[in-house]
């Protein structure tokens, strides 16, 4: 907690008064102030300095050549001073802002993040529109283990639908699923947390349907100023395929087709950074918007998100944000396509199919560019620490 230096000596200042004052003390005895945290510091002041002044009279009595008997008054005067000195009762209400990119629950806390995500992709080759469009709910669970260390585990159901639409007035083929998509599991340290600097760091490992795993690890540092928090990010996964190629799906009345991104790669590395701002608006309002830069194997993008949050109280808050993308590398990339009968057996591609990418021997194998590649999403984030 980082109080207003100035603000301070004001106060002390004030409070260290002449007498002339000290009749005024009481409009001081509530200060009311409040920190860059946004939290309420409430300063209680005592009396400065009390003075009291007692008088008594001494009687004496004795003899002299000039004046045989006289009496004497003599005035004598004590001081005693009084002094409480001033003090300062910090009252602190701290407020956790669970939409901060930061948060992460104490000791025996727990915070949930429910995500309602529509995500849309899309992008054209030939006389061919793809469109993916999806929904999806994913929950976020952390538990503090102690102060700095929190285990995270997540979970991603969705419903997809992937479109190709013929541009020239052909048929419009759709492919439909919705699966368990992702589940996982990890853990976050807080390695830093300062009046100035706060820094996580995060580790962690994902599943997904037919048979992906991904390793994550992830790195924040941020610096704090005034209300807000300027921070990078920094993030890596190793993706385990399991197979040897991986790209959209096409499915045309029982034909099926596949448009490869990558292929003979058993292990993948992908890779994120970026900068963001994050900062308190209000009492119960936050804003964050985050730059990120992204190498995803088979193309780099470059996207912007922004989203505000409202947190009424300490334990509940709800978090709306957009994203999309500014620039990607897959425009005017070669694709291949293949097309041919269902490549799933199981969780893994046939026989057949691998020997179709095979671009000598292969059936079914064209090439094509793409363009106008576009990614977008809006989401609503339902947060409760308890």
């Amino acid at each position: 907690m980082k109080m207003n230096f100035l603000s301070v000596l004001a106060v002390i200042g004030c409070m260290g008064a002449t007498d002339a004052l000290a009749n005024r003390s009481d409009m001081y005895s509530s200060i009311d102030m409040r920190n860059s945290n946004g939290d309420t510091i409430s300063i209680k002041r005592g009396n400065v300095e009390t003075r009291r002044y007692e008088q008594r009279s001494v009687h004496r009595s004795g003899a002299n050549t000039d004046q045989s008997n006289y009496a004497k008054t003599e005035t004598t005067r004590t001081m005693k001073n009084t002094r409480q000195e001033d003090t300062y009762n910090t009252s602190v209400k701290r407020k956790y802002f669970i939409a901060n990119p930061f948060y992460q629950p104490l000791q025996g806390q727990v915070g949930s993040v429910t995500t309602g995500e529509y995500l849309q992709g899309s992008y054209n080759f030939d006389v061919v529109k793809r469109k993916l469009g999806e929904w999806s709910i994913k929950e976020d669970l952390s538990f503090g283990l102690t102060d700095r260390i929190a285990l995270m585990g997540m979970a991603k159901y969705n419903w997809d639908k992937l479109t190709w639409k013929d541009t020239v007035g052909g048929a419009t083929d759709t492919y439909r699923s919705h699966d368990l998509n992702v589940y996982g599991l990890g853990l976050q340290g807080r390695i830093v947390d300062t009046n100035e600097w706060i820094s996580t760091v995060s580790a962690y490992y994902e599943h997904q349907k037919h048979g992906i795993d991904y390793y994550i690890g992830d790195l924040k540092v941020g610096y704090k100023v005034a209300r807000s928090t300027i921070y990078g990010v920094l993030r890596g996964w190793i993706v385990d395929m399991e197979g040897d190629i991986y790209g959209d799906v096409m499915q045309d009345h029982g034909g099926w087709g596949v448009l490869k991104y990558g292929d003979t790669h058993d292990t993948l590395f992908m890779g994120e950074a970026g900068m963001g701002v994050w900062s308190v608006l209000d009492e119960d309002w936050t804003f964050n918007v985050e730059g990120l830069y992204g190498s995803y194997d088979w193309h780099d993008q470059f996207s912007v998100k922004g989203a505000f949050g409202w947190q009424p109280n300490d334990w509940f808050a709800l978090n709306l944000y957009a994203k999309t993308s500014l620039y990607d590398g897959a425009n005017h990339k070669d694709l291949h396509l293949v097309s041919g009968a269902d490549p799933f057996d199981g969780n893994s591609w046939n026989t057949a199919w691998n020997s179709a990418w095979d671009e000598t021997t292969g059936t079914g194998h064209t090439k094509v560019d793409v363009s106008k590649y576009r990614e977008w999403s809006v989401g609503l984030q339902v947060m409760f620490q308890f």
